[in-house]
């Protein structure tokens, strides 16, 4: 073994050790937080995403477990590039996206957010997860993030078996009403599609009664799924009963 090998070896074992530590959610912080900063001061590929595992466990009491991960939050966000494909990939495979999905959001630009995001729901497309909490969740997270091919995918998601997820999806897309073609069609076929999901299709009807959308084009078929409660006025639009004057 010559001496690169031999320093590969040994700041891998490091690196193991103090993955060990820093996802120990009982014992002394000190040594907790003293393995974050040595996986930090590391800082190599496999460093960084070790230290994401500080974000898999919650400790007591929770000022100190927010305290910790506000502090390796900041140390992600003073790693800038570094960090990011780290977080890439730890979005892609681990049930806690919250801090991690901060992070990725302070390092990079709102354009570069919305790619990798679109990139992380897509894996989540093709290798769903064990659970839907994390994906419902990216979704939920995404916020105002905008662009295309991001619309396009969460799309997709309307379609997903778990309702949270579609609720996630419906979410986030009635924010943009106007900037993608087919994204009002693609909701009114969820709702359509949601006979046996009373939840999915409540939200929708509250959302496009709030939204002020119409449902041009799929009017016959609505109105016959329209549960009591519900009309559509003249032009297309869904009101509850209540406020049944509206003629717009």
């Amino acid at each position: 073994m010559n001496f690169l090998s031999f320093f590969r070896s040994s700041t891998q074992k490091q690196i193991q050790k103090a993955r060990k530590k820093v996802k120990e959610p009982h014992g002394d912080p000190a040594t907790r937080i003293g393995a974050a900063q040595k996986l930090r001061n590391i800082g190599t590929y496999d460093a960084i995403f070790a230290l994401l595992d500080r974000f898999t466990i919650n400790v007591s009491p929770s000022n100190r477990d927010e305290q910790e991960k506000v502090e390796v939050l900041g140390w992600l966000v003073k790693m800038s590039e570094d960090a990011v494909i780290p977080l890439s990939r730890f979005l892609k495979n681990e049930r806690q996206v919250y801090w991690p999905m901060r992070a990725l959001r302070e390092i990079v630009s709102e354009e570069e957010f919305a790619y990798k995001l679109e990139e992380i729901l897509r894996y989540h497309w093709e290798n769903p997860p064990a659970s839907p909490d994390p994906t419902a969740q990216l979704i939920r997270l995404l916020g105002k993030a905008h662009a295309p091919k991001l619309v396009e995918t969460v799309r997709m998601f309307l379609d997903d078996e778990d309702d949270d997820v579609r609720l996630s999806a419906i979410g986030y897309l009635f924010q943009f009403p106007n900037k993608e073609k087919g994204t009002r069609e693609a909701i009114l076929e969820c709702y359509l599609d949601s006979e046996d999901r009373p939840r999915v299709r409540n939200n929708i009807l509250e959302c496009l009664v709030e939204s002020n959308w119409n449902v041009r084009g799929y009017r016959p078929r609505i109105e016959e799924t329209l549960p009591d409660g519900y009309v559509l006025t003249r032009g297309g639009k869904v009101r509850p009963l209540k406020r049944s004057g509206f003629s717009s």
